[in-house]
């Protein structure tokens, strides 16, 4: 029992040694770089000998002992890290004139805020491309430009309750297999197979089959009753 106190003890000190602070971007960004998981182990052990050991070169043996690889794959990985311009090898010259080497992560975190940006801008593209192809379907099939308020309507449909485009087509498709031509009927049907939690268009077509087949139609509710504006304009439709 004695033993397991001071075992116990050792480990607690262990832990407080504390923790470094790893960029969250490194875990989204690595296989987008290329980077395999012992790569990406390896970087990390740098970067803990940096800023927690204050050591910036470490020895390929002292990185054996902490890693799951042998001294040649070390040797491996570091030389395809430099390759591929994620990790530099900078030579220093002390007061003394004394030569040493260091490892130098910048180049990897200037590549990972690139893809970061990157990512961030295809994102912003993807929902643009979005936004364009919802509305330019909408106006073709109601053979029309869409209101002030439709396309508020719409917008929120991707902005506000999260809708994937699929299923706000598949949402179109129905209403006018319905003969309901209605942007508040389009929103009735969006809001029932979210409170049905469905997720996929085969979902959505399976249960719009059953639905139709009990010879329902999709109801107001309280959420479906979007806000208009203060403003008037031209009611195209009549809505349902």
């Amino acid at each position: 029992m004695e033993q397991n106190k001071v075992v116990q003890t050792r480990l607690v000190h262990l832990l407080q040694e504390g923790s470094i602070a790893l960029p969250v971007v490194l875990f989204k960004e690595y296989k987008r770089l290329g980077l395999s998981e012992k790569e990406v182990m390896l970087l990390i052990h740098l970067y803990l000998y940096q800023e927690k050991e204050h050591k910036t070169f470490p020895t390929i043996n002292e990185l054996e002992e902490r890693m799951n690889v042998t001294a040649d794959e070390l040797i491996q990985l570091i030389e395809r890290l430099v390759r591929s311009g994620l990790l530099e090898i900078e030579e220093e010259v002390n007061e003394s004139g004394l030569h040493s080497e260091r490892y130098c992560l910048t180049p990897l975190f200037e590549r990972l805020a690139i893809s970061y940006m990157e990512r961030q801008n295809e994102t912003e593209e993807k929902q643009e491309n979005s936004y364009e192809n919802i509305f330019h379907l909408f106006e073709q099939e109601f053979g029309r430009p869409l209101s002030p308020w439709e396309c508020e309507t719409l917008a929120q449909w991707i902005d506000v309750d999260g809708y994937k485009e699929e299923l706000i087509e598949a949402a179109l498709r129905e209403a006018i297999f319905c003969g309901k031509m209605s942007i508040r009927y389009i929103d009735r049907i969006l809001l029932e197979w979210q409170q049905n939690q469905i997720e996929t268009v085969e979902q959505a077509i399976e249960y719009s089959r059953k639905f139709r087949q009990r010879g329902m139609l999709y109801q107001s509710t309280e959420k479906s009753q979007r806000a208009k504006p203060a403003f008037s304009f031209y009611n195209w439709v009549n809505q349902e």
